[in-house]
């Protein structure tokens, strides 16, 4: 007869012991000695199954992290040569328009003379206007292309980190304004820019402030 209470000469409380010789050609039944506490298959171990739902096989990068395969990332060196055709393009394009400007001023009024006004106002576009020069290009160029002139003649392009596609124009504006803005201010502006520039030597994916701002990086094409 059994007993309610657990029987020490019992070994299998409430079960069937297995028979002579073991469970035979088809093993135990289905869920012996697995513990109530185990996870379920799948999930959290055996091979092949150390996913966690939700989360990649590498786990979860982290910030400044390289990007995935396939994407090779423009170098510091390549990115300032660019830059510094971009400069001297900005220059050039700067130095012609006030050229003709003071063509059309002279054509206009018939005198080669300016005002006290005339003087001053050209004198803050020379000193201030060159960070308003650099966000028109960079943003007008960003929007349109993804690249500069110096990023074409380098081979590199301004990507969404995120996905690699092509900016939004949020990015453009707001990758362009941090970068141009500041070089409105002459000399703290210009060494802002170049600190936060070399910032990429720092970062995994080689992003300069500008581009951790806006969500961008730079790579090969």
């Amino acid at each position: 007869m059994s007993s309610p209470y657990w029987n020490p000469k019992e070994p299998y409380p409430g079960t069937y012991p297995p028979p002579a010789g073991g469970w035979g050609p088809g093993g135990p039944p289905p869920g012996w000695g697995r513990s109530a506490q185990s996870p379920p298959p799948g999930i959290w171990g055996g091979p092949g199954h150390s996913v966690v739902p939700g989360i990649p096989p590498g786990g979860v990068p982290g910030p400044g992290a390289p990007p995935s395969s396939g994407v090779e990332l423009a170098t510091f060196g390549r990115r300032l040569t660019a830059r510094l055709i971009d400069y001297v393009l900005v220059v050039v394009a700067a130095v012609a328009f006030f050229v003709i400007m003071a063509v059309v001023t002279v054509a206009l009024t018939g005198s080669t003379e300016s005002t006290d006004a005339e003087g001053t106002l050209w004198a803050l576009l020379f000193f201030f206007g060159w960070g308003l020069l650099l966000f028109f290009y960079d943003w007008l160029y960003l929007v349109t292309w993804g690249r500069t002139l110096g990023k074409m003649m380098l081979g590199i392009k301004v990507v969404s980190a995120s996905d690699g596609g092509g900016l939004s124009q949020g990015q453009a504006m707001g990758r362009s304004a941090f970068f141009g803005f500041p070089q409105s201010l002459p000399i703290l502006g210009h060494i802002f820019t170049l600190a936060e520039s070399m910032a990429a030597l720092g970062d995994g994916r080689s992003r300069a402030l500008h581009d951790r701002v806006a969500g961008t990086m730079v790579v090969r094409t």
